[in-house]
């Protein structure tokens, strides 16, 4: 069981990063035009934000905790060979995440602003 241990940290984080990454997507209309009324991105989206970015550095600490006697020889090269194509995919996730996160943002920013603007014009 400790062999799939530090697959199974990477999938539940690559979950996560999709999670978010769609939540900001539906929030945001980040595929639509904008057309007001985006609200903030909340807290427990940023919060999510940041333990997907440590859930994402457990599967190598696992991977080196356990890699010289943890793991039988096939499963250690495996993790040795798919190391570093798994750590740009949580990589490029995050930075996905934070791109969305800061166009979701950027449109609940104008979104107040066009409210305030309308309450002034009136």
């Amino acid at each position: 069981m400790i062999d799939m241990l530090p697959a199974l940290l990477w999938c539940v984080d690559v979950v996560l990063s999709m999670n978010i990454i769609g939540l900001c997507v539906i929030r945001g209309r980040l595929l639509s035009r904008y057309s007001g009324g985006v609200p903030r991105v909340s807290w427990p989206v940023t919060i999510a934000h940041v333990v997907s970015a440590l859930l994402g550095l457990a599967p190598y600490l696992a991977y080196t905790w356990f890699a010289d006697g943890g793991f039988d020889p096939d499963v250690r090269d495996f993790y040795a060979a798919y190391g570093w194509p798994s750590a740009a995919v949580v990589v490029i996730l995050i930075l996905v995440q934070l791109s969305c996160l800061y166009l979701q943002a950027r449109r609940a920013m104008m979104s107040e602003m066009d409210a305030r603007l309308r309450r002034a014009r009136k």
